[in-house]
């Protein structure tokens, strides 16, 4: 994250993932009617009472519970278990459950010469449950082909140069089809990440998890997974420090700057130049800011649907997280600088920054609680079929800016900007359920993926005549573009899934069953919530919790810049590059919170990291007198200079069939 900068407001978005109220709290477990006292003879030492749970968010001390015994009060057991002994309201269940079977009960001894009965739980079902299927697509499109002329710079013909549009279409497109080659086989590329929603998403996670069950690897290959890599990598090395982000001293130093309460950093001001008679300069200039785009997304998705008590999958598990970053840049630059005495010019052709970031931070939780076989009403959400919790998040920005200015210094302050194009996709997604227990009767498919991919194509083209003496200062910046890719993937888990007892598939079944009674069982060993009603979501196909961001900056800056000055004092200024592509994506999934969590099939688990980063930078300087001077500017050397240099005798007038723009300046 850039400190002070656009993206750093996603951060207000996230926080610290703490658990609710509802969690994280010690259960409150029923204990049914008072208890006859203890004749004073009676040394009973399985009596002890109850003793509170000592509940922290991230540790707890697991407790060991005996669950105290009621007296029986009636020789019925049928009676016992009536709706009205119980003093509940009996509410119809949705047509689709099967009829209502109670659990039969039977009476047994229990205590010294006491007889008792269990505790029995009332089971509430109803229809549905919250399904998420969010798909959210921000696109920002842009072409911004400035032109600027000057009646000052003339073809051998009188008329006005005008460089001639570059045709950058097919170079675009062969880039475009290099970053759908980067991903491998088994990986969506680009083109199919853009194009994803919901169902697209799940789709592609319900083949994928379908042959990793039966062949042991997500890949048509058959290629092993991998596991998540340690800490924070950059550009494929673990731990390396932050990248270096270009400033304007860098790709603009004519902009004024000052110090910032004389701690020494230079601060920039304002973007706009402040004159002063008595510099160098004089205030005079010619300046021309063409590049200095920026394209941002920025995405957020927290996900604590799934960050329940307790969990129980009667099927597989299959976990698959993906961080897929991509950087193509091409900066194939031409400059021609002709300059007459001791002028030095700075020309500036590198200095790109080209990096990805990827973290995944697992924090691993170490809850133990219980309290379900204590919690005496039940309140079960059925969803019929499979269940959907589905978050897709597309981000694109695209740009075509391709300015052509010309300028001639005539003793004013000339500061030209066709650039700075800002493009902006920033998105969040909160997701926070309230359920205690989630009970799932086939598989559960859970899946992070972040895909990001900056293209930028900024071949620039920079023409400069300058006469001026050393006072003067030519300066050309065509690099210095900063192509970054950051995404991390957080997850909240216990450290892996228990086995699921007997009990826990009786439970299920009775469930399926519509049982409105339940006898509580110790062996369960689920999280109970103190409010004295227990929320389940119950889904007794596939549950599918996918969270994909995908993230696209396409930026085509090809910029032709021609700048003439024939007066000493003068200050000649380009900068065409500077030009900023960035995708930050962040994931926080909250998952299995406790380690009260069931598995009755195999588990699959992989993390996935592809870094890729292309870049063509191949430029072209030239330096040289005016006696060598290019076509178009010709004309106005003649014009300007009313006498002759003597170290810089004018140059010949170019045959008018000879002068062509692209054999010229494009050359």
């Amino acid at each position: 994250m850039h400190a002070g900068g656009i993206t750093e407001t996603i951060w207000h978005f996230i926080g610290y993932l703490h658990l609710a109220d509802s969690v994280a709290r010690a259960p409150v477990f029923y204990e049914g009617d008072p208890q006859a006292p203890i004749p004073p003879e009676s040394n009973d030492l399985a009596r002890e009472p109850l003793r509170g749970l000592a509940f922290d968010e991230l540790v707890s001390l697991p407790t060991s519970i005996q669950e105290a015994l009621t007296p029986r009060t009636s020789d019925s057991p049928e009676t016992d278990l009536s709706p009205a002994s119980l003093n509940a309201v009996a509410r119809p269940l949705p047509s689709f459950l099967p009829p209502l079977k109670p659990i039969p009960f039977q009476a047994v001894d229990h205590g010294f010469a006491m007889q008792t009965q269990p505790r029995f739980i009332t089971v509430e079902y109803r229809e549905g449950g919250l399904e998420n299927l969010i798909q959210i697509r921000q696109v920002n499109t842009q072409n911004d082909r400035d032109l600027i002329t000057s009646d000052d710079i003339l073809n051998a013909d009188g008329t006005p140069v005008i460089p001639q549009e570059l045709d950058l279409d097919a170079r675009l497109a062969a880039l475009v089809e290099q970053a759908n080659e980067v991903a491998p086989e088994g990986i969506p590329d680009m083109a199919t990440a853009l194009k994803f929603g919901t169902e697209s998403a799940v789709a592609l996670i319900a083949d994928r998890d379908a042959a990793w069950a039966e062949t042991g690897s997500p890949y048509a290959d058959g290629r092993p997974t991998t596991v998540a890599p340690e800490g924070r990598i950059v550009d494929g090395v673990a731990g390396a420090p932050d990248p270096y982000a270009p400033t304007s001293a860098d790709f603009a130093p004519w902009r004024p700057v000052e110090d910032e309460d004389g701690a020494g950093e230079p601060v920039e001001t304002s973007l706009e130049a402040t004159l002063d008679l008595a510099s160098p300069t004089g205030g005079v200039a010619t300046l021309a800011e063409t590049g200095l785009n920026a394209q941002i997304n920025a995405a957020v998705i927290f996900d604590a649907n799934e960050a329940v008590g307790s969990m129980m999958v009667g099927g597989d598990y299959f976990y698959s997280r993906g961080i897929v970053q991509v950087n193509i840049l091409v900066d194939n630059d031409h400059v021609d600088i002709a300059v007459a005495g001791d002028l030095s010019p700075l020309a500036k052709t590198a200095g790109n920054e080209v990096h990805n970031i990827a973290e995944f931070i697992t924090h691993e939780s170490t809850i133990s609680v219980r309290g379900a076989a204590g919690t005496p009403h039940w309140v079960v959400d059925v969803m019929p079929g499979d269940f959907y919790d589905v978050k897709s998040i597309v981000q694109f920005n695209g740009l075509d800016d391709n300015d052509r200015t010309v300028q001639a210094e005539s003793g004013t302050y000339f500061d030209l900007g066709t650039g700075e194009n800002l493009q902006i996709n920033l998105t969040k997604i909160f997701g926070v359920d309230s359920y205690d227990i989630i009970i799932i009767g086939g598989n559960y498919h859970r899946a992070d993926w972040i895909y990001q991919y900056n293209i930028v194509l900024d071949p620039d083209y920079a023409t400069l005549y300058a006469t001026g003496g050393e006072d003067s200062e030519t300066t050309v910046t065509t690099g210095f573009n900063s192509l970054i890719n950051q995404a991390t993937i957080e997850s909240y888990d216990a450290p892996a899934f228990k086995p699921m007892l007997d009990v826990h598939h009786d439970l299920i079944g009775l469930l399926a069953g519509g049982a409105t009674i339940l006898i509580p069982n110790a062996d369960w060993q689920l999280y109970g919530s103190a409010s004295g009603t227990l929320k389940i979501l119950y889904v007794p196909g596939d549950y599918y919790d996918i969270n994909v961001i995908t993230q696209v900056n396409v930026l085509v800056d090809g910029d032709q810049s021609i700048q003439a000055s024939a007066d000493a004092g003068t200050e000649q200024g380009v900068a065409a590059g500077a030009n900023s592509a960035l995708n930050e994506a962040y994931i926080v999934d909250g998952g299995l919170l406790s380690t009260s969590n069931y598995l009755g099939g195999e588990a699959y688990e992989e993390a996935v990291l592809i870094q890729v980063d292309i870049v063509t930078d191949s430029d072209t300087v030239a330096i040289h007198d005016t006696t060598t001077l290019v076509p178009e500017l010709v004309a106005f050397a003649e014009h300007a200079a009313q006498e002759p240099e003597p170290d810089c005798p004018p140059a010949q007038a170019v045959d008018p069939q000879q002068d062509h723009l692209t054999s010229s300046i494009m050359v």
